[in-house]
């Protein structure tokens, strides 16, 4: 299957149902022959250049940008369901490689600490981070790279462990959104479209107008777990940034002293002591 010819196929048909007054296109006051919305009103109305598009829809442009389809997609008033599948239809696979941050899980025994790339694949974490993230992996957990995102959407107990955390699940939206702009890679157009075809939640968080997204800037300092093993837990973050600039980070987890998340967190370790020893 070409999906490049499909993406053209899709697009072409949504513009050809689509009547100019819906994308707000101003037709003037002459006579109109076409009824729907031509290629270079499309163009406008997403904010491309109009050569640009007919590539596009030609099917000579090869991967498009998901700031690209998300703006075609708005500018076709396109449903949650069609925005996934043009998604879909306008990424490649691909690979990518970026430098890990694994040397900080190994600084830090005592606390969970996880590092992530920018498409928050866990590029390492040490046994406490194991417990806190993926208490029911086999343990220890070697040569295995999860992604934090399809975690979160796609398996139900990480979803469970972040409880009603709403803010946090919409913070990391918002990250992935940023990173597509700031560190594009065809494994992130991928993870993206996957997620959005697979998780309704995903969907809805990704294609949501701009101005419903106050919740994506910042997820606080303060995350609760709800922990199978040991309950409920209250953790302040701490982002290390030292490989910011090749999208990498990690995060090292602390509970406040003498406090009930800190009782629940001395659980964690002395069960992880009981498993990987």
């Amino acid at each position: 299957m070409d999906s490049f010819a499909d993406l053209s196929q899709f697009l072409r048909s949504h513009r050809l149902r689509t009547a100019p007054e819906q994308t707000g296109v101003s037709t003037g006051t002459g006579a109109r022959t076409a009824p729907c919305l031509l290629p270079a009103e499309l163009a406008r109305a997403a904010g491309l250049d109009a050569d640009r598009y007919t590539d596009i829809e030609d099917g000579r442009a090869g991967r498009v940008s998901l700031s690209v389809l998300d703006a075609l997609a708005s500018a076709l008033h396109l449903d949650t369901d069609d925005r996934a599948e043009l998604f879909r239809l306008g990424a490649s696979p691909g690979t990518s490689r970026l430098r890990g941050l694994g040397h900080l899980t190994r600084a830090v025994p005592m606390l969970p600490v996880i590092a992530f790339n920018h498409r928050y694949d866990i590029t390492g974490w040490n046994l406490p981070g194991q417990a806190l993230l993926a208490w029911d992996l086999d343990w220890p957990v070697e040569h295995v790279q999860p992604n934090l995102a399809r975690m979160l959407f796609l398996d139900r107990a990480t979803r469970a462990l972040y409880g009603h955390a709403r803010g946090q699940v919409a913070g990391l939206v918002g990250a992935l959104r940023r990173a597509s702009e700031q560190h594009p890679d065809e494994e992130l157009s991928c993870m993206v479209v996957e997620l959005a075809a697979t998780s309704r939640e995903f969907a809805e968080l990704w294609f949501r107008p701009v101005e419903e997204r106050e919740d994506e800037e910042d997820c606080g300092v303060l995350v609760r777990f709800e922990h199978p093993a040991v309950g409920p837990m209250e953790l302040s973050r701490v982002v290390l940034e030292e490989g910011a600039q090749n999208g990498e980070w990690a995060v090292v987890f602390s509970p406040e002293p003498g406090s009930a998340s800190g009782a629940a967190l001395d659980d964690l370790l002395a069960r992880i002591s009981g498993r990987s020893g």
